[in-house]
């Protein structure tokens, strides 16, 4: 075990997971929203100062959001790209000097990767295949069948494990070095990549959860942790109907979701948004659902059988916690009503399609996710934190804590005050090119080149600007 200087032994807290603990946005990873992630704002609630996350000096590769208000200028959006590229192959250090953080989530950890995911293990099977010239290359967008998910959690992993660059920290998988650092409390948020980001993500009703061999590995491992750890925080997985990029077909650009039938759910979901197109019908999602929360129910069996003591593991309800607030499903009763009068809900994002906003970017309708209807804003993140808290304080007689505020949340939410103007068109636009392709029509209405591209989307906002 390597030698741990003593500022960073023995943290109040520590977070161990994937994307929906790291603070990812709308498809992005960076320092902004990392420091606004559940689990820093639960140590905002418990008054932990400070508490340290990632904070990566550029973006890991995509910038989303950015790049959404860049649109039409294609040329400056692919050097954006090429310039993460460099920068993360050159192994930046952490611009705060640290050498490990206290939120070390990993967007697309597994299981698995919980206890075998390491900077060694990163460089050998993905940084060192890449080749010499791939920033120039990506900023091209010259590299073919790339993967792009396991690139960004390649150098996510390197730096978010070891932001100091040490060697003494290569092999340390997030389990191994909480096992190092022994805080006085553990956070886990694990599962989603485990079946659910392909079936919400894709819309594919064929997608289950697999992961009980991992769990009973991951249990057997947390349950080993020195007794210095005495609590550790499970968060379980949400229901796929509260998901806000599956979104019932036939709800185009309206204030008001179709009422859904006696049973609950909509005749047909599609992903508004992904990288194909998908449908699950009424019927798979109920079933979906089902599997879900029995699954939820299997992963306490598993850990809770692998603990010697415990009394140690606690049980987050973050299914029970969508369910509340599954406004899609139940009406907008399960909203959230902000003080400025926004209504918050689990539908897609959407800007107003409006003139004027196409030039101020102002919020139409969801709130409660980003860009990619998947991962939370940061109202999002503070429900999150909210039931964590309340977990903590069930299991932790004594504990103060101070809920957190969803209107200071809104108002701390860069994407929610501005979103990208764009995305009154591209959404939807995005989405029609899915489905055309998905229904045999090979075709980019956009056109093959960037001049075609950006004619297109520069025509779009003439016409959205009432020019």
């Amino acid at each position: 075990m390597p030698d741990i200087p003593d500022r960073y032994m023995n943290p109040p807290m520590m977070a161990i997971g994937d994307s929906l603990y790291q603070g990812v946005r709308s498809l992005t990873i960076r320092a902004g929203t990392c420091k606004l992630s559940a689990p820093a704002l639960v140590a905002r609630g418990l008054g932990i100062d400070p508490f340290s996350s990632p904070d990566p000096p550029r973006p890991i590769l995509v910038n989303m959001e950015r790049w959404l208000r860049m649109l039409p200028r294609m040329s400056e959006i692919k050097a954006d790209l090429a310039a993460n590229a460099r920068l993360w192959i050159g192994a930046p250090k952490s611009p705060s000097g640290r050498i490990l953080f206290d939120n070390i989530s990993i967007a697309s950890s597994t299981v698995a990767d919980l206890y075998t995911d390491s900077l060694a293990r990163a460089e050998r099977d993905v940084i060192s295949q890449l080749p010499d010239d791939f920033a120039e290359r990506l900023g091209r967008l010259d590299i073919k069948n790339i993967n792009w998910g396991r690139v960004v959690q390649a150098f996510n992993t390197r730096f978010t494990l070891n932001p100091g660059g040490l060697d003494a920290f290569r092999e340390m998988t997030p389990v191994k070095q909480v096992a190092a650092r022994k805080p006085k409390r553990l956070l886990v948020n694990i599962g989603s990549n485990n079946g659910l980001w392909e079936l919400a993500f894709e819309a594919n009703p064929n997608a289950q959860v697999v992961w009980h061999e991992e769990l009973r590995e991951l249990g057997r491992r947390l349950s080993a942790l020195p007794s210095d750890v005495e609590h550790i925080y499970f968060n379980t997985l949400g229901p796929a109907s509260s998901v806000p990029n599956l979104m019932p077909t036939d709800n185009d650009l309206i204030d008001e979701l179709p009422k859904p039938p006696p049973g609950g759910y909509y005749q047909e979901y599609e992903n508004r948004f992904g990288f194909g197109y998908g449908t699950i019908s009424g019927d798979e999602m109920r079933a979906l659902d089902a599997h879900i929360e029995a699954e939820n129910g299997m992963a306490r069996q598993i850990l809770t059988a692998a603990f010697d003591n415990p009394n140690r593991l606690h049980f987050v309800d973050t299914f029970g916690l969508l369910k509340e607030h599954n406004a899609k499903h139940i009406g907008d009763r399960a909203g959230i009503r902000l003080d400025n009068g926004k209504l918050l809900r689990n539908v897609m994002l959407e800007a107003d399609a409006g003139p004027v906003a196409w030039i101020a970017g102002r919020f139409r309708m969801g709130g409660l996710m980003g860009l990619d209807g998947m991962h939370p804003t940061v109202p999002g993140y503070a429900l999150m934190a909210n039931r964590v808290l309340q977990t903590i304080a069930q299991h932790e007689p004594g504990v103060q804590y101070e809920e957190l505020d969803v209107n200071d949340a809104f108002a701390w939410d860069t994407l929610l005050t501005d979103i990208p103007a764009v995305w009154a068109l591209g959404l939807w636009l995005w989405r029609d090119i899915r489905r055309a392709k998905a229904r045999g029509e090979d075709r980019d209405p956009l056109g093959p080149s960037d001049a075609a591209k950006e004619r297109t989307l520069d025509a779009a906002v003439r016409i959205y600007a009432g020019q």
